[in-house]
């Protein structure tokens, strides 16, 4: 027994400095991965398209694609995932613009053409309420024409533009409740709720969003649990939700994109 002492005592500092390390690693590296831009930056064009670069007040430009709709259209505002850019969201915008919206597709800061602004949630935000207002302002796009639309890391973006008064409708594709609660899921053996820097808390702003929201899930996401967008249908004051059958996460739009227009449809005409 004096001998096994030892040995359970030297397990333990090895466990301990263990579990410090990975929390230590887990709080400096967070943001490379939450916001984990492509390497290669790949140059946002497409026909009919026109690349915006519209100044914030931090001197930096917000970099976005815009396919005009027709007169009186609504016109979509996509916020991408975390492991994409803007030049891989013309397949999507492509698709909407033929069903009949306008379509904006923003950058992030720290992706591609904006790989030298800081990736933050402050950042993000930042970028997404200035190109709003353009399209609002400049761009003449009436607030009620705005349909505010995110996949995973970009319903995040899109629940805040929301919340700050922006656009008449709420599309969230594979949404979770907050970063928080996914930093939680990933590393359940730490304290990794508080770690978050970057919390993107869609559950605590939901009760104050007005506008008309749709959730739309693959009921087979091993990413982000569908129980997420449940929780959040019962959150929002106005919300419907959507299960796309035998979809994951990565695979929401080359499998079941027909779904997906068709109830975005339905939510809103364009």
């Amino acid at each position: 027994m004096r001998r096994a002492r030892p040995v359970l005592f030297l397990l333990a500092r090895v466990l301990l400095a263990a579990w410090i390390l990975s929390a230590a690693a887990l709080f400096l590296l967070q943001r490379r991965i939450v916001f984990a831009a492509p390497p290669d930056t790949v140059a946002p064009t497409a026909r009919g398209a026109t690349l915006l670069s519209v100044p914030t007040a931090a001197g930096w430009r917000v970099a976005a694609l815009h396919w005009p709709g027709r007169p009186g259209a609504r016109t979509v505002v996509h916020f991408h995932g975390n492991g994409e850019q803007l030049a891989w969201q013309v397949d999507l915008a492509e698709t909407l613009h033929a069903a009949g919206y306008g379509v904006v597709a923003m950058e992030y800061p720290g992706y591609g053409v904006m790989r030298a602004v800081e990736p933050t949630e402050a950042t993000l935000y930042a970028a997404a309420d200035t190109l709003l207002r353009h399209l609002e302002g400049p761009l003449a796009i009436p607030r009620d024409r705005l349909v505010l639309q995110g996949f995973s890391l970009g319903t995040g973006v899109a629940s805040e533009m929301a919340r700050r008064g922006h656009g008449s409708r709420l599309v969230l594709i594979a949404p979770y409740t907050s970063m928080a609660d996914m930093g939680a899921l990933s590393a359940p053996w730490l304290p990794a709720r508080w770690m978050v820097r970057d919390r993107f808390d869609t559950w605590s702003r939901a009760p104050a969003i007005a506008a008309p929201t749709l959730l739309v899930h693959g009921d087979a996401d091993d990413l982000i649990p569908p129980a997420m967008s449940a929780a959040l249908a019962r959150r929002f004051p106005d919300a419907r939700r959507v299960l796309l059958p035998g979809t994951h996460h990565n695979d929401v739009f080359a499998r079941s994109m027909i779904e997906l227009v068709d109830a975005l449809r339905r939510f809103a005409p364009p």
